[in-house]
């Protein structure tokens, strides 16, 4: 469902993901790990066409460079630090649905599935850091696609958000849906993940190769760090 190779990202000179290449199949949950800067986030923007990589990616056999509208259509993310302006939850919501061309009777219900309902009509702006997590998982959400980018989903939320997360998380696995998930605590990567593939300096080390299984680190070396 999701394929790298040999993807390069580099910056003003600084090489921020080098050759990087993996697969993962559809209905796998899988965690990318590393320290800051390893290259995490820019994995999930490269495979959104968000920066001008180098090498192929591909999205359930859609090229983002050579196929966008269908690459993108396949995926939903949730950023790291969502920003939503002036617009109500209910609102940006409604924008998104929109734009895809879908049901506005669907917003509800997404927005009561992340615990935002009550607040729907809110400035998004005035929401907690917490909320704003919410309202950016339920844009991701939103289409129903089979693929889900998660970038840090509940490092600004409280312990019942995170609880929440988790549930709807292993329901979407459960359905078949495909997660790739930027986390970092041990705990999460044991419940969510099927398989991990941990990042250093923008390479995927202990298993570079490209293959039908890259490897597997275990979780016991990620907690010993």
């Amino acid at each position: 469902m999701i394929e790298l190779e040999q993807v390069s990202l580099v910056i003003d000179g600084t090489t921020i993901l080098d050759r990087l290449s993996f697969r993962i199949a559809e209905g796998e949950a899988v965690a990318l790990v590393g320290p800051n800067g390893s290259g995490k986030s820019s994995v999930l923007r490269a495979i959104l066409g968000l920066v001008p990589f180098r090498g192929r990616i591909r999205i359930g056999g859609h090229d983002v460079l050579e196929a966008p509208i269908a690459a993108r259509e396949r995926l939903g993310y949730l950023p790291q630090r969502p920003a939503f302006g002036q617009a109500t939850g209910r609102e940006v919501l409604y924008f998104a649905a929109d734009l895809r061309r879908l049901p506005r009777s669907g917003v509800a219900p997404v927005l009561d599935r992340v615990g935002l309902l009550a607040h729907a009509d809110q400035a998004a702006r005035t929401y907690s850091g917490g909320m704003q997590q919410r309202l950016s998982f339920a844009l991701a959400l939103l289409s129903e696609a089979p693929v889900l980018l998660l970038d840090e989903p509940t490092a600004s939320l409280d312990r019942d958000g995170q609880a929440n997360f988790e549930r709807i998380a292993l329901e979407l696995r459960a359905a078949g849906r495909t997660l790739l998930l930027a986390l970092h605590r041990s705990d999460e990567i044991s419940r969510l993940a099927s398989r991990v593939l941990q990042l250093e300096a923008g390479r995927l080390i202990e298993g570079t190769a490209v293959t039908e299984d890259p490897r597997v680190l275990p979780l016991r070396r990620l907690e010993a760090g």
